[in-house]
């Protein structure tokens, strides 16, 4: 099995498809883009550009960016101002973590098991948020 080992696996520029259930909307949205990751001085940034495309509305752009920094055994992931957010774990088909952010949940699963194409599962729960994120990553 073919599994990433370093953060330099990550380099380059990713398509990615992703589907949200949204549970308090009760609706599914569909999103396609891609993800660059390029190298800076302490690690890669992660800079998304997606379409959103929501049920009976035209689609929307958006935008994420995260620093992802070597943490020597994975992936130490910030927020672009520079707030931790979460690790993923390098040498395992699956990678989990869970993310507070009072009063939200945040719950991953990274899968590498077909690599290098691969994807993040995230639940998310909260007072106001109730959805599941599923994201797949192919380097074009």
């Amino acid at each position: 099995m073919n599994l990433p080992t370093s953060l330099s696996d990550f380099e380059g520029c990713w398509d990615l498809t992703r589907t949200i259930r949204d549970a308090r909307a009760a609706q599914i949205v569909q999103a396609d883009g891609q993800a660059n990751l390029h190298r800076v001085a302490d690690g890669l940034i992660y800079d998304e550009e997606v379409t959103l495309h929501l049920p009976g509305q035209p689609g929307m752009k958006g935008t994420r960016k995260y620093l992802w920094r070597n943490s020597g055994q994975g992936v130490s992931v910030h927020f672009d101002d520079g707030r931790y957010f979460h690790t993923l774990k390098f040498g395992t088909a699956r990678a989990n973590d869970h993310h507070d952010c009072p009063p939200d949940s945040y719950d991953a699963e990274y899968d590498f098991f077909d690599w290098p194409r691969w994807s993040v599962r995230w639940i998310v729960n909260g007072p106001r948020k109730s959805y599941e994120m599923n994201t797949k990553y192919q380097i074009r």
